[in-house]
């Protein structure tokens, strides 16, 4: 099962999302993202749970997802990453609304 992302509200209803059919973002958690302790957010994604970001913490998430974009040339893994980046833009500064990475 891949790793689906929603921009949720504070009652953790979906205000969109972003489906992880081809498992890219669960492959990346468990191959990529694991090893990267110099990220603040993206090391804490992983298939088994759920992982939730607050308005805090989006503008990070957003630039480290940029960042993986940019070291990516697969153009399935940049394509799903681009899909999560736009959801993930559409949050900033949206009160009461969190970007949640919803494992098995």
């Amino acid at each position: 099962m891949g790793i689906n992302t929603a921009w949720v509200n504070e009652r953790q209803e979906a205000k969109q999302e972003v489906f992880d059919l081809d498992m890219v973002l669960s492959n990346l958690a468990t191959s990529r993202w694991f090893n990267l302790t110099h990220t603040v957010c993206l090391r804490f994604i992983e298939p088994w749970g759920d992982t939730v970001f607050n308005q805090s913490q989006i503008p990070v998430l957003l630039s480290e997802l940029q960042t993986e974009i940019a070291s990516q040339d697969n153009p399935r893994i940049r394509h799903q990453l681009e899909s999560v980046t736009r959801l993930v833009e559409m949050a900033v500064n949206q009160t009461h609304t969190y970007i949640k990475f919803i494992g098995d």
